[in-house]
Order: C-alpha cells, then sequence, then structure tokens
C-alpha cells in the first residue's frame, strides 16, 4: 500500500519543513542541481484556445487528482519532470514556482501545476496556480509590461500534503491558462472586461544559469514532528 492515505491534523499551520528547490532545465528535467547553461522553451498562447481545467481545486465543475495526461499534450503546455525517485517524499505545506519569463503581449498570465506521475504514466494533479505578469510586484501594484523583457515571478500553487511513492516522478506543467478554473487573460492589457477583443502571445520561459527558474516544496523528512500529528479517524 502506498504511504500516507489518513487523515491528521496539527495545532498550527505551516507544520516544520525543509524548503527544497527543484531546478529546471533544457532537457526537461527537474532536478536538486542548479543548471549551469541558459536555455530557454517558447509557446504560442491564445486566448480564444485555451488549455482547458481538468480537476483540480473547482467549484463549479468536477474537481479532485485528475489524470492531466491529455492537456499536457498540447503544444502550448511545457513539462518538467523529475526522475524517478528511490523513496518516498512527503511534500507537506505551500508551493511556489519561481520562473523567468517574457512575453510579446501587453499583458498575460502565466500558470504552473504541479503533478505526481505514477508509473504506469498517469500524471495525478496536486495543485496549481496563476500569475498574472503585470501583477509580478504585488496585486495593488500593476506595472507595464515590455515586449520582450524577461521577468521573474513567483507563482502560488497553494498548499498540499501529499507523499509522491518510491518509483513515482514530480512533473511542473508550465503554460498560460487553464480554464474555466481561471479567465483567460485576453493579452490586451485593457481593463475593460467587457471588451471581446484578444490577441496571441508568444510566450518564454527560461531556465538554467542566470535565470534559474525552479520550484520550492516543503519537504517534510521521515521521524519528524509531522508523525507526532494527531491521526483522526
Amino acid at each position: 500500500m502506498a504511504p500516507g492515505m489518513e487523515w491528521r491534523a496539527a495545532a498550527d499551520w505551516p507544520i516544520p519543513s525543509t524548503l527544497i528547490e527543484w531546478h529546471l532545465t533544457s532537457n526537461g528535467v527537474m532536478q536538486s542541481d542548479p543548471a549551469e547553461t541558459s536555455s530557454e522553451f517558447q509557446y504560442q498562447y491564445d486566448p480564444k484556445d485555451p488549455v482547458p481545467t481538468v480537476g483540480g481545486q473547482n467549484f463549479l465543475a468536477d474537481a479532485g487528482p485528475y489524470d492531466q495526461r491529455e492537456v499536457e499534450q498540447r503544444d502550448d503546455v511545457l513539462l518538467f519532470t523529475s526522475e524517478s525517485l528511490q523513496e518516498p517524499l512527503e511534500v507537506t505545506g505551500r508551493i511556489r514556482a519561481k520562473l523567468y519569463v517574457s512575453t510579446s503581449a501587453p499583458d498575460t498570465d502565466f500558470t504552473a501545476k504541479l503533478t505526481d506521475v505514477y508509473p504506469d504514466g498517469r500524471s495525478i494533479h496536486v495543485v496549481d496556480g496563476v500569475m498574472r505578469l503585470r501583477y509580478h510586484k504585488g496585486d495593488t501594484a500593476p506595472v507595464e509590461i515590455v515586449s520582450g523583457e524577461i521577468y521573474e515571478i513567483d507563482i502560488d500553487l497553494g498548499s498540499t500534503s501529499w507523499i509522491f511513492n518510491r518509483n513515482h516522478q514530480l512533473r511542473l506543467a508550465i503554460s498560460s491558462s487553464n480554464s474555466p478554473r481561471f479567465e483567460p487573460n485576453p493579452n490586451t492589457g485593457s481593463d475593460d472586461w467587457r471588451s471581446l477583443l484578444t490577441i496571441k502571445a508568444n510566450q518564454k520561459v527560461f531556465v538554467g544559469g542566470d535565470y534559474p527558474s525552479r520550484i520550492i516544496l516543503p519537504i517534510v523528512e521521515e521521524g519528524s514532528s509531522v508523525n507526532e500529528w494527531k491521526v483522526l479517524d
């Protein structure tokens, strides 16, 4: 049986953990060591053809840990996958993705989704998040976006308590839409929500070297205080 599979409670949140960075590399791998060489990935985001939401944290649609393989095949989704785990890995706490990106549009979104890849190939949704580029310095501090300029962004994927089992892999999927969970950004930079105008955006994600794009995971070591949590019936 897989480890975990139980409800637990703690008096305080977040629980003690160690923040571990998994870096994105030019060959589509997530690894613990930073990549020395810089490289870039690109795709085109069309607001009229957004990546569809499949499971996850939804109120008005099917929710939960759905398999993401179908949407991962799209040309506007970038995938970064770890090597198979030799031992179970517990991730408990808030997860963030720090990315270096650019766009051709006056404004756009970047999304990140963490999945658990099973040995049979299933890619199961864990958490996801989105960042509107002009608000990358804060919700109350919109900035003008310059076409082609590289920005460092911090995407909040929310919190989880998940154990990635032995022989599983971690995967980070990066795109610019996840609809209808997040309303597609029209890429125009307009504040007029009534406008139907949209434009396509040429997106780039930079990794390695001077652009250490990465995901930051709160890792709970075996034998730590998490094992003193109260197990709920």
